[in-house]
Formats: structure tokens, sequence, C-alpha cells
């Protein structure tokens, strides 16, 4: 793919995802120093791309088959310590950032770690893109932005008002397009069920 074609795709991409993950929804592109050679931001193809296999149906050039993902942790010299695409590599997965059953299936704990209540979909979390990986601390990274959510519900809202506060504070959030906040799913979650 043409370099200028390559960057202005990546750019529609981290546009529409606001400038997080696909998968971990964490800040993208990266500002923290990288290996040499390795890109703070990607584009992952959903359905992975064979090229020269008959499991190739020129999915790499679909946009709807493209997200925009972090490193990964690419360049830490152990592959236990790989997230999203980099931890997954060219495996087929279920789990489908755009898909609504994927997402409504998808909870927190209150310590951040991600599950599903779909066995399938929660063992990719977990083994196929490494999602609560302490490593990186993606289930820290989440419990803290979710207490910050649930201190402000508790500065700002009125007794017998956390319905309503709630339900103001999730559009207020789904509104956010660019940049979003990120990891933004669980505050999305813990909203949803005290609305």
């Amino acid at each position: 793919m043409d370099k200028d074609v390559k960057e202005d795709l990546l750019e529609k991409l981290l546009e529409e995802q606001g400038h997080i993950c696909a998968y971990c929804m964490r800040r993208i592109p990266e500002k923290r120093k990288l290996p040499t050679g390795v890109a703070s931001v990607t584009i992952e193809h959903w359905f992975p791309r064979n090229p020269g296999t008959k499991e190739d149906i020129g999915q790499g050039l679909n946009y709807r088959n493209m997200f925009a993902v972090c490193s990964g942790n690419r360049g830490c010299g152990n592959q236990e310590d790989l997230i999203c695409d980099a931890r997954r590599g060219n495996r087929p997965i279920k789990v489908n950032p755009c898909d609504s059953e994927t997402l409504c299936g998808i909870t927190y704990t209150s310590s951040g770690s991600i599950k599903s209540s779909d066995p399938v979909i929660n063992a990719e979390l977990n083994e196929k893109l490494n999602l609560n990986s302490e490593k990186i601390s993606l289930p820290e990274n989440r419990k803290q932005v979710l207490l910050a959510l649930i201190n402000d519900v508790r500065k700002n809202c009125k007794k017998g008002e956390i319905s309503l506060y709630c339900k103001r504070k999730l559009e207020q959030i789904q509104d956010i397009s660019d940049p979003k906040m990120p990891y933004v799913g669980i505050l999305i979650w813990w909203l949803e069920k005290h609305v």
C-alpha cells in the first residue's frame, strides 16, 4: 500500500476511534519511547490477512475489517508480555470491537479486569489478546479511571439522583468523539449499570 494512502487511512481510523486502541483502549499513538522499528500505532485486520492462501478473500483492503491498535508491547522480548494484535498474531478471533453483541457481553470487575459471559470471548480477551496483562498495568489503569468516575459521582451527585446523574455523565462521555478517554469501556459499563 502506498505510504501516503496508509497514513491517511491510519489517521481516519484514529479519528473514528477517538485515538484509543480498538482492543485495550489505551491512548494511541503512544507517547512513550518504543524500541527502534516498533510503530506506536498499527492497522489491525480483524479478519486476518493471509495473502496467497485460500483464506485470503481480499479482506486486507476492506475498510470495515480494519482497526487502529497500539504497539501491543512489541519489542519487549517476551511473548507473554504482548497484548492486542501483537499477542494475537494472525489467529482468527471472535472478539470484534465493532460488534454490539460482543460488546454487550463484556463486563469489568472493580479491580479493572475485563471479562465476558461468553466463554470463547472470555478466553480470547485473556489468552489471545492478553487484556488483563499485569505487566503493563491494564487492570490497574482501568481501575484508576473507574475510581475517578466513582469519586466524581460521589462528589457531585445528590442523594437519590444517582440514576439521573449517571445518565447525564454517560451521554457526556458518549458524545466525546476525538480524542476519547483512555479505558472508556469500563466507564460506559459502570454508568450503564447505574442508569
